[in-house]
């Protein structure tokens, strides 16, 4: 039997699949799913990703409610938010992946 999705369904998957299906937004939220809180600092030398392509990929996250930052003295530290808390049977799943 063939399913059919709605417009609304659609559309909600292609965020998931924005979200979820850029590398490094992945890795992102892998780290934070695995290790919890974290600065812009654990989180470069964690994933080694670049600097300029870190900061883009965090404010993405933070703009579509996938993570949430607060201020910790001099440092910013990075979580997920409950939206994000979502995604971690998917994470889960990617990682488990051989």
């Amino acid at each position: 039997m063939r399913r059919t999705y709605s417009q609304v369904q659609i559309s909600k998957i292609s965020k998931i699949i924005a979200v979820v299906g850029d590398q490094y937004s992945l890795l992102i939220l892998f780290e934070l799913t695995e290790f919890g809180e974290k600065s812009f600092n654990d989180l470069k030398r964690m994933t080694d990703i670049n600097a300029v392509t870190l900061i883009r990929k965090l404010r993405f996250l933070e703009d579509e409610s996938f993570v949430k930052k607060r201020p910790h003295g001099k440092e910013v530290l990075y979580s997920l938010t409950p939206k994000a808390n979502k995604l971690k049977p998917i994470i889960d799943y990617i990682s488990s992946l051989k």
